[in-house]
């Protein structure tokens, strides 16, 4: 063969080598090689449960009366043999002549039973607009009992929660008493292959231990949020959340909720 054959020869199989390698990677990771409008729409024709949820919280927000916002940061610490410590700072606003409804902190130490199971103590001082107008400290003390469950992509997550609440404001007798409560939050989040955003849903019970004629249930929650992974010691999370029962409250609210995560492994 001439040197000229031998050329094109070479030329034609590094283009096929080049070619078979490209359609591998598109195999392997098929977000990757896509156009973001595009992703973003396989996305969301994967998770048309999560948009769904969405778009009736949107449409049972629409009746509430009253929306908000959930501003917090989160600091994480990964600490040695299965402990955890979680930091967290957190504001809340009522769109309307309140304004600015709680500022809050939050102190949790977690535990790792084993990989599907975790226990939490934790401590939350709020400072927090009674009905006086005024700010007023409340205290919670909790305990915490986590469990999820793999299910395909999905992963379904059990949050059971204790807490005993105390307040600093005082108007009747029953006030002095602690508040005590039991909570179920029950969620479901979804695995994107090859994706850094994680959508979910989530719905929480909250069960009134006091025997002073409240009702069993006093508060429920639903929502969803999507999770984005800026790295792997970065994250931020935005979503919707529709509130009913509160003790004093609007009986319908609309939280439009963000937080920032910073990880640290210690």
């Amino acid at each position: 063969k001439s040197k000229k054959e031998d050329y094109f020869l070479i030329c034609r199989t590094k283009k096929s080598n080049a070619l078979n390698k490209d359609i591998s990677l598109r195999r392997a990771f098929p977000f990757s090689y896509e156009y973001p409008a595009i992703q973003f729409m396989k996305i969301l024709s994967y998770k048309n449960i999560y948009l769904l949820t969405a778009l009736v919280l949107l449409s049972l927000g629409g009746r509430a009366q009253t929306t908000g916002e959930w501003v917090g940061a989160k600091i994480h610490f990964d600490l040695p043999k299965k402990f955890s410590c979680l930091i967290t700072g957190d504001e809340r606003f009522f769109n309307d002549s309140i304004g600015l409804y709680k500022t809050l902190f939050q102190f949790e130490g977690g535990y790792k039973i084993s990989r599907r199971f975790d226990v939490a103590l934790i401590y939350r001082t709020a400072w927090r607009r009674e009905k006086d107008g005024n700010f007023h400290y409340r205290n919670k003390l909790m305990a915490e009992f986590d469990a999820d469950f793999p299910l395909s992509r999905f992963k379904i997550e059990n949050r059971f929660r204790y807490e005993r609440k105390t307040k600093t404001y005082i108007r009747h007798s029953s006030d002095e008493i602690p508040q005590h409560h039991l909570r179920d939050k029950v969620m479901m989040r979804y695995n994107i292959k090859n994706s850094k955003i994680t959508p979910d849903i989530f719905s929480e019970l909250f069960f009134r231990l006091n025997n002073d004629g409240t009702p069993l249930v006093d508060k429920f929650r639903l929502g969803t949020d999507v999770k984005y992974d800026i790295s792997k010691k970065h994250s931020v999370k935005g979503g919707l959340m529709l509130q009913k029962g509160s003790f004093y409250l609007p009986f319908n609210t609309l939280w439009f909720r963000c937080s920032y995560t910073y990880n640290l492994k210690i």
